[in-house]
């Protein structure tokens, strides 16, 4: 059961993370001294808060449980936000987030 929802988890983070997030998204959610706090397209943190609820979501709907989804969504959008910031790599970003899925689903057991 437990590799039966790790499946689930880590393709819905294929999904999420990959499948939907356009090029126009993963560009607008990198905070970026270029630009202003806002544009006509809204600051970068609403493009992280939504990139990161789509991921949530996907925890939710496995997990069956929308406080693990909430637990994802802060937990991936730190680590995206540290990541576009250069603090981390783009491999120990997806370290966190696959990490994070065996946490949700041992909370959630």
């Amino acid at each position: 059961m437990w590799l039966e929802t790790l499946f689930y988890l880590f393709t819905a983070h294929a999904v999420t993370d990959y499948a939907l997030q356009s090029d126009f998204m993963a560009s607008r959610k990198r905070p970026s001294k270029s630009r202003h706090l806002s544009d006509e397209y809204g600051p970068w943190w609403w493009w992280m808060t939504a990139h990161s609820l789509i991921n949530g979501l996907g925890v939710a709907i496995v997990l069956s449980s929308w406080y693990l989804g909430v637990a994802e969504a802060i937990v991936h959008g730190l680590a995206d936000t540290y990541k576009c910031q250069g603090k981390i790599t783009t491999y120990q970003d997806q370290a966190l987030h696959l990490l994070s899925k065996v946490v949700w689903m041992l909370m959630a057991a």
